[in-house]
Protein backbone atom coordinates (compact mmCIF):
# COMPACT_ATOMS: atom_id res chain seq x y z
CA UNK A 1 0.00 0.00 0.00
CA UNK A 2 1.23 3.76 -0.92
CA UNK A 3 1.69 6.07 2.12
CA UNK A 4 -0.59 8.64 1.70
CA UNK A 5 0.43 12.20 3.05
CA UNK A 6 -2.35 14.64 4.02
CA UNK A 7 -1.32 17.95 4.56
CA UNK A 8 -3.23 21.81 4.56
CA UNK A 9 -2.83 23.14 1.41
CA UNK A 10 -5.40 26.43 2.38
CA UNK A 11 -6.79 27.36 5.52
CA UNK A 12 -9.47 29.87 5.53
CA UNK A 13 -9.91 32.39 8.21
CA UNK A 14 -8.10 30.32 11.19
CA UNK A 15 -8.48 26.62 12.18
CA UNK A 16 -9.24 26.43 16.02
CA UNK A 17 -7.80 23.23 16.25
CA UNK A 18 -4.42 25.43 15.59
CA UNK A 19 -3.46 23.55 12.10
CA UNK A 20 -0.89 25.38 10.16
CA UNK A 21 0.15 25.19 6.09
CA UNK A 22 3.56 23.40 7.68
CA UNK A 23 1.45 20.62 9.72
CA UNK A 24 1.18 17.25 8.11
CA UNK A 25 -0.07 13.42 8.60
CA UNK A 26 0.24 10.25 6.63
CA UNK A 27 -1.81 7.08 6.28
CA UNK A 28 -0.07 4.28 6.57
CA UNK A 29 -2.10 1.06 5.89
CA UNK A 30 -4.26 1.59 8.72
CA UNK A 31 -2.55 3.97 10.91
CA UNK A 32 -2.82 7.91 10.70
CA UNK A 33 0.47 8.56 11.85
CA UNK A 34 1.47 12.01 13.41
CA UNK A 35 5.20 13.06 13.56
CA UNK A 36 5.29 16.63 14.20
CA UNK A 37 2.79 17.01 17.14
CA UNK A 38 0.47 18.61 15.22
CA UNK A 39 -3.67 18.51 16.57
CA UNK A 40 -6.29 17.58 13.89
CA UNK A 41 -10.20 18.38 15.24
CA UNK A 42 -12.79 15.51 15.33
CA UNK A 43 -14.71 17.47 12.67
CA UNK A 44 -11.99 17.65 9.84
CA UNK A 45 -10.79 13.94 10.91
CA UNK A 46 -14.15 13.10 10.04
CA UNK A 47 -13.94 14.58 7.05
CA UNK A 48 -10.93 12.28 5.31
CA UNK A 49 -12.11 9.76 2.99
CA UNK A 50 -11.82 7.08 5.39
CA UNK A 51 -12.89 4.06 3.57
CA UNK A 52 -13.30 4.07 0.18
CA UNK A 53 -11.09 7.10 -0.78
CA UNK A 54 -8.41 5.78 1.34
CA UNK A 55 -8.47 2.53 -0.40
CA UNK A 56 -8.38 4.59 -3.93
CA UNK A 57 -5.87 6.27 -3.23
CA UNK A 58 -3.62 3.33 -1.31
CA UNK A 59 -4.42 0.81 -4.39
CA UNK A 60 -3.45 3.58 -6.98
CA UNK A 61 -7.03 3.88 -8.60
CA UNK A 62 -6.16 7.90 -7.78
CA UNK A 63 -3.10 9.43 -6.50
CA UNK A 64 -4.30 12.50 -4.98
CA UNK A 65 -7.67 14.44 -3.68
CA UNK A 66 -8.50 17.52 -1.81
CA UNK A 67 -10.59 17.22 0.57
CA UNK A 68 -12.11 20.37 3.47
CA UNK A 69 -13.49 20.35 6.84
CA UNK A 70 -16.89 21.65 7.25
CA UNK A 71 -15.84 25.08 8.63
CA UNK A 72 -16.33 26.52 11.89
CA UNK A 73 -18.87 29.24 11.54
CA UNK A 74 -22.04 28.91 13.97
CA UNK A 75 -20.71 31.65 16.16
CA UNK A 76 -17.87 33.05 14.62
CA UNK A 77 -17.45 36.10 12.64
CA UNK A 78 -15.82 35.00 9.82
CA UNK A 79 -15.51 31.26 8.03
CA UNK A 80 -12.75 29.12 10.06
CA UNK A 81 -12.16 26.19 6.85
CA UNK A 82 -9.08 23.81 6.31
CA UNK A 83 -8.94 22.28 2.44
CA UNK A 84 -6.55 19.45 2.91
CA UNK A 85 -4.32 17.89 0.02
CA UNK A 86 -3.98 13.90 0.42
CA UNK A 87 -1.69 12.12 -1.93
CA UNK A 88 1.13 9.67 -2.33
CA UNK A 89 3.90 10.10 -0.96
CA UNK A 90 6.10 10.02 -4.33
CA UNK A 91 3.95 12.10 -5.85
CA UNK A 92 3.05 14.84 -3.55
CA UNK A 93 5.46 17.47 -5.92
CA UNK A 94 3.07 16.64 -8.44
CA UNK A 95 -0.08 16.87 -6.08
CA UNK A 96 0.81 20.08 -4.91
CA UNK A 97 1.52 21.53 -7.99
CA UNK A 98 -1.81 20.55 -9.27
CA UNK A 99 -3.69 21.63 -6.27
CA UNK A 100 -2.22 25.15 -6.69
CA UNK A 101 -3.06 24.91 -10.46
CA UNK A 102 -7.10 24.18 -9.51
CA UNK A 103 -6.78 27.13 -6.93
CA UNK A 104 -5.78 29.38 -9.24
CA UNK A 105 -8.42 28.47 -12.01
CA UNK A 106 -11.29 29.35 -9.42
CA UNK A 107 -9.59 32.59 -8.99
CA UNK A 108 -8.82 33.31 -12.86
CA UNK A 109 -9.73 32.38 -16.19
CA UNK A 110 -7.18 29.96 -17.14
CA UNK A 111 -4.32 31.40 -19.86
CA UNK A 112 -4.13 29.23 -22.61
CA UNK A 113 -0.71 29.07 -22.85
CA UNK A 114 -1.24 27.34 -18.98
CA UNK A 115 -3.77 24.88 -20.68
CA UNK A 116 -1.71 23.77 -22.88
CA UNK A 117 0.95 22.57 -20.36
CA UNK A 118 -1.81 21.55 -18.42
CA UNK A 119 -2.86 18.69 -20.76
CA UNK A 120 0.82 17.82 -21.53
CA UNK A 121 1.46 17.51 -18.00
CA UNK A 122 -1.98 15.25 -18.20
CA UNK A 123 -0.83 13.07 -20.53
CA UNK A 124 2.63 12.77 -19.01
CA UNK A 125 0.66 11.69 -15.56
CA UNK A 126 -1.19 8.88 -17.87
CA UNK A 127 2.02 7.43 -19.53
CA UNK A 128 3.42 7.18 -15.86
CA UNK A 129 5.94 9.76 -16.13
CA UNK A 130 5.27 11.52 -12.74
CA UNK A 131 8.23 13.66 -12.60
CA UNK A 132 8.08 15.01 -16.61
CA UNK A 133 4.34 15.92 -15.10
CA UNK A 134 5.31 17.55 -12.62
CA UNK A 135 7.90 20.23 -14.58
CA UNK A 136 5.20 20.52 -17.16
CA UNK A 137 2.91 21.97 -14.12
CA UNK A 138 5.36 23.89 -12.73
CA UNK A 139 5.90 25.23 -15.96
CA UNK A 140 1.98 26.09 -16.39
CA UNK A 141 2.04 27.59 -12.92
CA UNK A 142 4.36 30.21 -14.43
CA UNK A 143 2.64 31.00 -17.47
CA UNK A 144 -0.61 31.44 -14.92
CA UNK A 145 1.57 33.62 -12.72
CA UNK A 146 3.04 35.63 -15.70
CA UNK A 147 -0.51 36.23 -17.44
CA UNK A 148 -2.55 37.03 -13.88
CA UNK A 149 0.41 39.29 -13.17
Amino acid sequence: MSTIVVKPVQIIGTCPAGLTLEDGFRIEGMRLVNDGGSTICFLALGQLPIGQGVWQLQSGERFFSHVSCPGCTSELAQENRVVFLLSHEDKWTLSQRISEYLRLCKLHAEPEAARRLNEQAIRHQEWGEYAEAAQRMEAALEAFKQASG
